[in-house]
């Protein structure tokens, strides 16, 4: 019997083990990420732009009530000013939606260090512009959470 439990406790860490071994590239794709939602509508956009780890030019961006992740490359980024005292310089950087047809728009943000500071979206199609504000409240260790907004 002992040596029944025995077997069986290994099994399980084998099998332990085989499960994290197959999900690791699944959490090398995850990254850092942002919640934001949009700034002066009555019914707030809310999005999560994940940054990938294994990738500083690649990215995906969630929307609350959209059907799925959209990917996005960053197409440019600028130093706008170096800040004194060893603080990070802060940057604008554009990323693009890459869709099928085209169609996609563009993300704009002002970052310094690990702050957004500025965040807009640009239609393609109409040039409509959407500007958001970090969602601090909808931030989780797993992702942004808005079943409580």
């Amino acid at each position: 019997m002992k040596t029944l439990l025995k077997h069986l406790k290994w099994t399980h860490l084998i099998v332990a083990a085989i499960a994290i071994f197959l999900a690791k590239p699944v959490f090398a794709d995850e990254g850092d990420f942002r919640c934001l939602k949009s700034v002066g509508l009555k019914n707030p956009v809310r999005l999560q732009f994940t940054f990938r780890a294994d990738k500083d030019d690649l990215g995906y961006v969630t929307y609350q009530r959209g059907s799925g992740r959209i990917q996005v490359k960053k197409i440019s980024e600028k130093e706008l000013r170096q800040v004194p005292g060893g603080r990070p310089s802060e940057f604008e950087m554009t990323w693009e939606e890459l869709t099928l047809d085209g169609s996609g728009g563009r993300y704009v943000m002002v970052v310094q260090g690990a702050r957004i500071y500025g965040f807009k979206y640009i239609g393609k199609k109409d040039g409509k512009v959407l500007k958001f504000e970090e969602d601090l409240d909808a931030f989780s260790e797993k992702g942004c959470n808005w079943t409580k907004q």
